[in-house]
């Protein structure tokens, strides 16, 4: 029925009176009378083609950034950095240092610690849901033991999230 096709031209039921019977009609195919099939399958297949030369092209034009938060030795992000202002490590490859000097450099620092920041208030956002869900838990289920447990867990990602907050009022 799709593309061309049309319906099945064999064996076509017809049921009258509450009995079936089967009629065997002939029909010629519609791709014999069309003659170019080339063209139809062209035409159908043209939606599919663009959308890959369209994936190809946008995966050409990303690049990936020239830093990592953690070492990346399949990127080539090895050489260990720290930025100037809160004092943030971060991963770059060889040529690091000869494309990225002045103000650019200065962008990219800024870059690494707005991902540090980012990384952080994710970070801190998870641990307090997990200890939030603990505490919730031990209630509802009157655990004392987990109660406790649960106050006492630490959110080291929060405490990190605000001391760098800190250093930066400080800065400003």
């Amino acid at each position: 029925m799709f593309f061309g096709g049309g319906f099945p031209s064999s064996n076509v039921h017809v049921y009258s009176n509450g009995r079936m019977r089967y009629t065997y009609q002939q029909r010629q195919d519609r791709r014999e009378n069309q003659g170019d099939g080339g063209l139809g399958v062209f035409v159908h297949l043209m939606p599919i083609l663009i959308l890959i030369l369209v994936s190809a092209l946008s995966q050409l034009m990303v690049s990936s950034p020239p830093y990592s938060l953690s070492p990346r030795p399949s990127v080539g992000h090895v050489h260990r950095r720290v930025t100037d202002h809160l004092s943030v490590v971060y991963y770059v490859a060889d040529t690091f240092s000869e494309e990225y000097t002045g103000s650019s450099l200065k962008t990219v620092e800024r870059n690494v610690e707005d991902d540090y920041i980012a990384n952080l208030r994710n970070n801190c956002w998870k641990e307090k849901q997990q200890k939030e869900g603990l505490l919730y838990r031990a209630r509802y289920f009157g655990d004392t033991d987990m109660y406790h447990k649960a106050q006492k867990m630490g959110t080291p990602s929060c405490s990190r999230l605000s001391e760098t907050m800190k250093s930066l009022e400080n800065f400003w």
